[in-house]
């Protein structure tokens, strides 16, 4: 049976097809027809990862990163969306018990996705940086055994490339929101697929009746950091049709070597939520007296807490748990009056920031932890302090701000728009984009939501 607050990560497993090449509906291929080995037209697909990925993994197109190999890759605006439109398949074992739900959870897509599930069709919404969190308790299968299938379009706008090039191609990707790179720039040669796919981390949780969602920590300073509160807001969802009462705790410890714990702060609360209902709790703010504090590297030492949230449904047990690394830190910037440049602080002390241009790890998203942990570590090893994020770039993972929370790289972590794409640029492109202004914000809604906690989250 499954776990409370179990999350399982589906990484492995994945089968992948070109889409006109299947002669099934999703239906068909999570009932009767499931693909059961990588023989044509499936593959062996990477998830997380793009249908680039895929196709090079592989060997169906050459690696885009050697000699010229990237020019005989079809290009989508040559060959069509279609051509890029791709099946995902795989297959998860969960058999829940009593008032046990479960959530299938993609962390991103790119651009729009159906997902079947049982036979089941859930339709995702567009948008490459927003999470998409399906409940899937009712639709699971008895013995435990499911199948899944996703069919993954790429962006709407894909755009074409100019034939000298350019900063971004003709700029047709800023219509939609996700990363601009893609159609080419002065650094880089267009990414044939645009990064279609799951190019994020998908994962399978299972909840009681009472679910936690997108908790938020907040520090605020006093007598020259001497006095510190923490302040927790967290959002519970009541998924049965009675009134749960729910004991909510917060804790928050401190590693003092090795597995050695130090219990900070452990407080209970309690909480009547009505059926069917969502809200939003605060808890009584924490007190600390001079905790330890979060430094850029350079300034001190990268001090993180562990802060942890938990809640009990009366007559149920345990029914979520959720956990954070939390860094108390205090970032200020102002102009200088006299030199008229950004002035920055963190802490109450004046930092002179040495920082680099960040775009991505890999153009294919094979964005392993390993990786990120060796990058940012070569960051903090040229004694770099912050890392810009561009625009038209990726909104960077959890996984990349774990690591700048542990080497100390603070992250100006910038939004899907660029100069070039959104406003200026040859030819001359639309200061308006994209078309969706909503879905804009929608996805910069989600992104902050996401990554809010970080300590090393500066701008």
């Amino acid at each position: 049976m499954a776990e409370i607050g179990q999350k399982t990560l589906l990484d492995s497993g994945w089968l992948a097809a070109r889409s006109t090449d299947v002669q099934l509906t999703g239906t068909q291929l999570t009932t009767t027809h499931p693909p059961t080995s990588p023989t044509s037209p499936w593959m062996e697909a990477v998830v997380p990862g793009t249908v680039l990925a895929t196709l090079v993994e592989n060997k169906v197109v050459g690696d885009p990163f050697y000699g010229l190999e990237n020019e005989t890759i079809l290009d989508i605006a040559d060959s069509g969306r279609e051509y890029y439109t791709f099946w995902f398949f795989t297959k998860f074992q969960c058999k829940l018990s009593g008032a046990q739900h479960l959530d299938l959870n993609f962390r991103a897509i790119n651009y729009s996705a159906e997902v079947y599930l049982n036979g089941h069709k859930r339709v995702l919404p567009k948008g490459m940086f927003r999470r998409h969190s399906l409940e899937v308790t009712d639709i699971l299968n008895p013995d435990g055994s499911n199948l899944l299938a996703v069919l993954v379009h790429p962006p709407d706008h894909p755009g074409s490339i100019p034939p000298v090039g350019g900063q971004g191609g003709d700029h047709e990707i800023g219509k939609d929101v996700a990363t601009q790179y893609v159609e080419g720039w002065d650094w880089i040669a267009p990414v044939r697929d645009r990064n279609t796919g799951i190019w994020d981390e998908v994962s399978i949780s299972v909840t009681g009746p009472v679910k936690i969602i997108d908790p938020h920590l907040v520090s605020s300073f006093f007598d020259r950091y001497t006095r510190v509160y923490l302040h927790a807001t967290t959002e519970l969802e009541n998924r049965s049709s009675w009134v749960a009462e729910c004991s909510l705790n917060i804790q928050v410890t401190t590693e003092l070597e090795g597995s050695v714990s130090l219990m900070e702060h452990l407080k209970t609360q309690h909480v009547s939520i009505p059926p069917r209902a969502r809200i939003q709790y605060t808890f009584p703010q924490l007190f600390f007296y001079k905790p330890n504090l979060w430094w850029p590297n350079g300034m001190g030492k990268q001090s993180l807490y562990n802060v942890s949230i938990t809640v009990d449904v009366k007559g149920h047990g345990e029914s979520d748990s959720w956990g954070q690394l939390f860094g108390f830190r205090k970032i200020e910037s102002h102009i200088d009056c006299a030199t008229g440049g950004r002035l920055f602080k963190v802490n109450g002390q004046p930092i002179f920031i040495r920082g680099g241009n960040w775009i991505l790890s890999d153009c294919l998203l094979r964005l392993s932890k390993e990786r990120y942990k060796t990058d940012i570590k070569f960051h903090a090893d040229m004694n770099l302090n912050m890392i810009r994020c561009w625009g038209g770039g990726l909104a960077e993972r959890p996984e990349f701000y774990h690591y700048c929370d542990v080497y100390g790289l603070l992250v100006w972590q910038e939004f899907w728009i660029t100069g070039d794409v959104d406003g200026r640029g040859v030819p001359v492109s639309n200061p308006n984009g994209p078309l969706d202004h909503d879905l804009f914000m929608l996805c910069a809604r989600d992104t902050v939501k996401l990554l809010r906690n970080h300590p090393s989250l500066g701008l």
